[in-house]
């Protein structure tokens, strides 16, 4: 690493008393390498990555007494990282942000829904979650191919089964050099009527969440960013959704407002980020499309695996965009469902 770069590096990100110094950041480079996380010394332009937040954070919980950080304040709550992906099959790049969630507790659930009443959890690790959920520019860069009915490249994704989400995060992982998190065995093409199919429609998979790389969030991980330290039922607002409240609409893509012609009677999902954001900087964690989590979802239905959506989707009611509403679909299942991704901070 060049020292001017390093001092360059320093005089616009020293947030913290100007306590960092070059051989700090150096120190942190040589740790962070170690770790895989793809730093390197060579680099003539440091820019903003996940890597400096973790060094910015982590020194300045090292530098600062501890007296001036009970609060937490100086960690980041909302900044967001822009990646870019290349693709060598793919001509044009496709760039998307990611906003940084730190560690901490609150309650999950909604005193209104009789199957996810209000708890106390627990998120252990901070995480990166997707700004917006995964569009269709993006997909179509990684994956090189388009499922969406509703063709827009600014429009979320959708037809993505469970295991295409984690096919593409494993993907979109191995173009930015990251560790895949996903493990996928005995993976079958053939449906239950045993034709073949060109997706997968049965595997095992594993997620080590100590990987670098893209994953799926974890439902509570979802919910906690969807929430974003509020109690709000929506993302964004406590506002009641109602024909009423049309202020509420400015949130949520749902069932009344997603009309795409004069007659009503045609519905569709739309461009991400039209609406205004939650309190971390989400956009449509209500509605537009529901969205895959990593966890199973209990069911009874004769023992079928099923998988977490949440977030409900443009067709659906106001009670199925809350933030603490949750419903589950079997992992081959893809109509009409996306997704958002995420990384272990």
């Amino acid at each position: 690493m060049r020292k001017d770069t390093t001092k360059k590096f320093l005089a616009k990100e020293n947030r913290f008393f100007k306590r960092f110094t070059s051989i700090d950041v150096i120190r942190f480079v040589q740790r962070q390498n170690k770790k895989g996380l793809g730093i390197k010394q060579k680099d003539s332009d440091l820019k903003i990555s996940y890597d400096l937040i973790e060094f910015r954070n982590c020194f300045a919980l090292e530098k600062l007494p501890m007296n001036t950080i009970s609060n937490r304040n100086i960690l980041l709550s909302s900044d967001k990282i822009k990646n870019v992906v290349s693709n060598k099959n793919v001509d044009k790049q496709v760039s998307f942000n990611m906003v940084y969630c730190e560690s901490g507790t609150f309650t999950m659930g909604d005193e209104d829904l009789w199957y996810n009443k209000p708890r106390i959890e627990i998120i252990e690790n901070s995480f990166l979650l997707g700004e917006t959920e995964v569009t269709q520019e993006l997909y179509e860069k990684v994956m090189e191919i388009n499922p969406s009915y509703f063709k827009n490249p600014q429009n979320p994704v959708e037809n993505v089964s469970w295991y295409d989400a984690i096919e593409f995060c494993n993907k979109l992982s191995q173009l930015q050099g990251l560790d895949g998190c996903y493990v996928l065995k005995d993976i079958s093409t053939e449906d239950k009527y045993g034709d073949e199919q060109n997706r997968i429609m049965s595997a095992q998979v594993t997620c080590d969440f100590n990987k670098n790389g893209y994953r799926l969030p974890k439902e509570k991980e979802w919910e906690y960013a969807a929430k974003a330290g509020t109690q709000n039922r929506w993302a964004g607002t406590n506002v009641e959704i109602s024909r009423s409240e049309r202020c509420t609409y400015d949130y949520v893509w749902f069932r009344e407002n997603s009309y795409v012609n004069d007659d009503g009677d045609e519905q569709s999902t739309h461009p991400v980020a039209t609406k205004l954001p939650n309190e971390w900087g989400f956009y449509d964690m209500s509605g537009n499309v529901a969205e895959w989590c990593w966890d199973k979802h209990e069911t009874n239905k004769n023992s079928k695996t099923e998988q977490v959506i949440r977030g409900g989707g443009y067709a659906a009611d106001s009670t199925n965009v809350r933030s603490a509403s949750r419903y589950g679909y079997s992992p081959d299942y893809y109509n009409y469902i996306g997704f958002r991704i995420c990384r272990t901070f």
